[in-house]
């Protein structure tokens, strides 16, 4: 690459509108039938049909309903691995960089300069602007928690890499002239990918302006660095904050965290100085880092 300049990815893969729909049927239905284990399991065991998020998390407990909401993405990798694989023949590791072999020096720059980002950030809101967030250590959830989250949110972020930064990134590539238009467009299948989280259901469509910059940052650096090797370490770091550093009552992922924030669930301006400071900073520093040349997105 840049990802997608190079030609020993989709281009010498089966690339027929029939191998996208199949790989892109069989990655969804694997995570919607997979995604059914947590209600199915309650229905069975409390003959109930109808179940809330909070009903789940009380009958199978925080880090077990954590955990059978994560095993969905583990089997959806799967399945995108294999259709990659079989279906368009190409070999997995084109999915992951264009590099000699994966760059795990970089997969841990991303990985440690934004998780020290976020530090800073959850600082402030402690200290400086005195947010309702306070300790919640407890030992052995924790423990349990930490096992299942750098395993499993490891698969989950590494799913949404695959998917989005690659192979919809390179492939909406072979299509379109304007590399800018498969950037885009990735990053705005990568928002409504999180239209059903409840964050969005309590802030109203706004909050997809934040996912789809997020989604445009990734695809960035993906795109120019030749890999998703920083915008997996990115993501996984900002996934692992969210799950074992910082929580509250109405995210997605409901966990014993080490802190909990009280605050009103409302969008905060630590959403918008993320979206429209912190992340072109941390652009521009990779960008004079690794000489990349922002020339090729409009190529």
């Amino acid at each position: 690459m840049v990802f997608i300049h190079r030609k020993d990815f989709m281009s010498n893969g089966k690339n027929s509108f029939f191998s996208y729909l199949l790989t892109l049927i069989f990655t969804a239905l694997s995570l919607i039938i997979s995604g059914s284990l947590a209600p199915s399991l309650y229905s069975d065991f409390t003959s109930e049909k109808t179940y809330t998020v909070e009903k789940l998390i009380s009958f199978f407990g925080k880090n077990l309903f954590f955990l059978l909401q994560l095993v969905p993405f583990v089997v959806a990798l799967t399945v995108l691995l294999f259709c990659v694989r079989f279906v368009h023949g190409i070999k997995i590791k084109s999915l992951f960089t264009q590099k000699d072999s994966f760059s795990f020096k970089k997969f841990f720059i991303g990985f440690i300069s934004w998780g020290i980002l976020l530090c800073l950030v959850l600082i402030s809101q402690i200290y400086l602007f005195k947010k309702p967030i306070y300790w919640n250590f407890d030992y052995q959830n924790f423990i349990i928690l930490a096992l299942i989250s750098f395993v499993f949110v490891s698969f989950q972020t590494l799913f949404e890499e695959v998917l989005f930064r690659s192979y919809l990134l390179q492939s909406f590539s072979l299509y379109f002239s304007k590399k800018w238009m498969a950037i885009a467009l990735s990053s705005m299948l990568f928002a409504l990918l999180h239209f059903s989280n409840p964050e969005v259901k309590i802030f109203g469509s706004a909050l997809l302006l934040y996912y789809f910059i997020s989604g445009l940052f990734l695809s960035l650096i993906t795109f120019l660095d030749r890999g998703i090797e920083l915008a997996f370490g990115f993501h996984l770091v900002n996934n692992l904050f969210g799950t074992l550093i910082l929580t509250n009552n109405w995210q997605v992922f409901q966990t014993d965290a080490l802190f909990k924030d009280f605050s009103p669930a409302k969008i905060s301006w630590e959403i918008w100085i993320t979206a429209l400071v912190l992340y072109p900073l941390l652009f521009l520093f990779f960008k004079k880092v690794y000489k990349w040349k922002i020339g090729e997105i409009f190529a």
